[in-house]
């Protein structure tokens, strides 16, 4: 996927099990996008700032920082204050989805998840 100048669009894909984060990953290269991958939000945070991602999707229940903390503090931070967040998770109770919205999640998708269901969360995403 591409910016409106046609450079390719930078994804930090924030996922603490390994299979889904390669699955993720994966799929998401095969896409077009430039993926950068974490597995938790402490090291999303370190990655932001080397890699300057253009969107994150990040997991909510992972160790360390989870999800809902790493969207916090993107939005604290003034530098990534405004930069698109979608939340996934596998918990469809909807307590996560109010939780992560309230941080200052963009979207939220629930796993399983379905490809073309994200790419169009994606796509609809202003960058």
């Amino acid at each position: 996927m591409w910016d409106s100048y046609g450079r390719t669009l930078r994804l930090l894909l924030v996922e603490d099990a390994p299979f889904l984060r390669y699955a993720f990953g994966r799929l998401l290269r095969m896409h077009g996008f430039e993926v950068m991958e974490a597995t938790d939000g402490r090291e999303a945070l370190e990655c932001v700032g080397t890699f300057r991602p253009q969107l994150v999707v990040t997991d909510l229940a992972m160790p360390i920082m989870d999800g809902v903390e790493l969207i916090r503090r993107l939005r604290a931070n003034p530098e990534t204050a405004n930069l698109p967040v979608i939340a996934i998770t596998a918990d469809s109770s909807g307590q996560s989805e109010k939780r992560a919205r309230a941080a200052g999640a963009d979207d939220f998708v629930t796993k399983p998840i379905d490809l073309p269901t994200l790419l169009d969360r994606l796509r609809a995403i202003p960058v």
